[in-house]
């Protein structure tokens, strides 16, 4: 890990690299800046609980309620530069400025490359005194610098690549963790620069088609997982991780040679993955997995894991069979023995009937002893600029079983450069929420 002036000579070290690189050396000159972008605007209203004057908060909705509102404000903007691309991201709302992302997207011959730096504000999710799901700055509520990150991707000689270097705080907390205030209870939390720690990783996966459906894949972790990471409203992949040191070598969909695969049994493919990690137990490990096809439409896999002191291990055998109104899947453990089943249904439909088009849709999930666990149908409608788009879902509930979940509407309006949109979302208590967005796309 880094720290202090070490820590940031590393990010400028990083981002100047990615830069040169993404300029060409020079290579191309630099024309003439052509600068496009979005801004947006959007409103999003949440009715609070109902409660009586004497303070009561009733279970059920009233007909006139108090909203807590959310705004924000969005704004992307790219300048490109021929072989080059500086973009500018940032969102701010009630809480100030939530993030900025700032970088470049530039090539070098058939390799792309994105330099780029994140800043943000610290926070978490709570659960308010409405008892509603909320976000809260963590105090003093500073900008931080929260990583620096570098990716090279592209394919040559066949062969696909993608190079990945973070320079992460470590400690930055991930906006979607639960708040928990440490001792004296109730005392707020600080997150201040103090707090940070940084380290420096790197992510290098190579892959490749070997012929016959088969390909190969390389991944090198030095200090980063193929994990998220995330800020208040954006997130990318690749994750710090000091611990991290591994080299995965993986081979799908190998054609195996199968004398008794005759009649219903065919398409016999086998996959191997080898892992050696030197700070991890075991030091090397092998996991596979087995499918075939059988009757021509059902798929049957299994999966294994074999370890040098633990010998082969079974992962259960999976049998997925499509049927006319859905697929039907079977589990079985490593035994052989059943142990469960579930039906999968969908159904999609498109549509044109002059004045409109559109598109509807179904789908359902059945398991035993609750039989349909869950549903969802949509609608989308599609007339000249305007475009509506329909949602009703229900869910599994362990004291009512299949109920109600949630119906949701929103319309859309494109007035080129002007979007406009307004949405609506019904739960089990009544509205949920309603929103309102404008957006201008130049």
């Amino acid at each position: 890990m880094a720290r202090g002036e070490s820590g940031w000579a590393v990010v400028c070290v990083v981002w100047a690299l990615g830069l040169a690189w993404g300029v060409g050396a020079g290579a191309v000159p630099l024309g003439p800046g052509v600068l496009s972008g979005s801004t947006t605007l959007s409103i999003a209203g949440y009715p609070l609980p109902c409660s009586t004057v004497d303070g009561i908060k009733l279970p059920t909705p009233c007909e006139r309620a108090v909203f807590a509102w959310d705004v924000e404000v969005g704004i992307d903007l790219k300048c490109t530069l021929q072989s080059m691309a500086a973009f500018l991201s940032t969102v701010f709302g009630i809480p100030g400025v939530e993030h900025v992302v700032a970088g470049f997207d530039g090539s070098w011959g058939a390799i792309a490359i994105k330099p780029e730096l994140v800043f943000s504000v610290p926070c978490e999710t709570i659960v308010d005194v409405n008892n509603l799901p909320n976000t809260i700055i963590i105090p003093p509520g500073d900008f931080l610098f929260a990583q620096a990150r570098l990716e090279a991707s592209g394919t040559l000689s066949g062969i696909t690549f993608r190079w990945i270097i973070v320079f992460q705080d470590l400690n930055f907390p991930n906006p979607g963790a639960r708040f928990t205030p440490v001792p004296p209870p109730g005392a707020p939390v600080f997150y201040t620069a103090a707090d940070q720690s940084f380290a420096l990783g790197s992510l290098i996966t190579l892959s490749s088609p070997v012929g016959a459906g088969a390909s190969l894949s390389l991944q090198i972790a030095l200090g980063a997982t193929p994990g998220s990471f995330s800020v208040k409203k954006y997130s990318t992949y690749g994750k710090a991780d000091p611990d991290a040191m591994y080299l995965t070598v993986s081979l799908t969909n190998i054609p195996f040679p199968c004398p008794w695969c005759l009649g219903p049994v065919s398409n016999f493919r086998v996959g191997i993955s080898a892992r050696i990690q030197p700070k991890g137990d075991p030091f090397i490990s092998l996991t596979g997995s087995v499918g075939l096809t059988l009757l021509e439409k059902a798929t049957v896999g299994t999966s294994f894991t074999l370890g040098i002191t633990k010998g082969l291990k079974w992962g259960g055998i999976h049998v997925s069979i499509p049927t006319d109104f859905g697929t039907l899947n079977l589990q079985f453990d490593e035994s052989g023995e059943f142990k469960s089943w579930s039906l999968n249904l969908s159904y999609r439909h498109q549509f044109n009937f002059g004045w409109t088009t559109g598109s509807c849709s179904a789908s359902a999930t059945a398991v035993p002893d609750r039989g349909v666990t869950s549903a969802a149908f949509g609608l989308a409608l599609n007339h000249g600029l305007l475009t509506a788009n329909y949602g009703l879902n229900y869910s599994w509930r362990s004291d009512r079983g299949l109920t109600f979940s949630a119906l949701s509407t929103r319309f859309s309006l494109n007035l080129s450069p002007v979007v406009a949109g307004f949405g609506l979302t019904f739960g089990r208590g009544g509205l949920a929420m309603f929103s309102i967005t404008v957006g201008y796309v130049f």
